[in-house]
């Protein structure tokens, strides 16, 4: 694991032209190669492009990215993202069985759907003291929202939907997070 990573593949998005270029336009989009994150505890994610110029952008914020080229809408980095990174390690893994399935995205307080969207892939901290921690542990989930923009958030916020298995926009479970560390010696 380390600080700068690739995404388990690259993914052809779009960038707000204010986030890369001088005096660019917070109303248009330029298209991008998102290839890689890199993680800096106590900040956002950072996100790595290449630009149609051949321009290399590294750390940009998750909200300076969109899926949809018309996507311009004001997008705050509390919408993009809801943990800052907690370690410098971090990897990025894409399970085959959930990457591309859709999401209801909860509110902050779990009560409530605040969006929907597609699944990407996971962030996934290693060897620091949140990760080592139970309660703490969270897979930060990259979701193509469907407004055109992302956000990054733990899987305690979101509920899948996976037609062949879950209930359609059943009701929201008080699920809990895992508490103890488990042995079997």
């Amino acid at each position: 694991m380390s600080h700068n990573i690739d995404l388990p593949r690259h993914r052809y998005v779009h960038v707000m032209e204010s986030a890369v270029m001088r005096a660019g336009s917070p109303e248009r989009t330029l298209p991008c190669v998102w290839w890689g994150m890199s993680a800096t505890p106590g900040r956002m994610f950072g996100c790595h492009i290449l630009m149609e110029s051949g321009a290399v952008v590294v750390d940009l914020p998750l909200h300076a990215l969109r899926h949809h080229p018309e996507a311009t809408q004001l997008w705050r980095p509390s919408d993009a993202q809801r943990w800052d990174a907690y370690g410098w390690h971090v990897e990025a893994h894409e399970p085959t069985y959930l990457t591309g399935l859709g999401c209801r995205v909860l509110s902050p307080d779990h009560r409530a759907e605040a969006g929907r969207g597609t699944l990407w892939f996971y962030l996934d901290h290693g060897g620091d003291g949140y990760s080592l921690e139970p309660g703490q542990h969270k897979h930060h989930w990259v979701v193509a929202l469907e407004n055109g923009a992302f956000t990054c958030i733990p899987q305690d916020m979101m509920l899948v939907e996976e037609s062949s298995f879950t209930v359609p926009g059943g009701i929201i479970p008080p699920v809990k997070r895992q508490a103890r560390v488990w042995t079997c010696e």
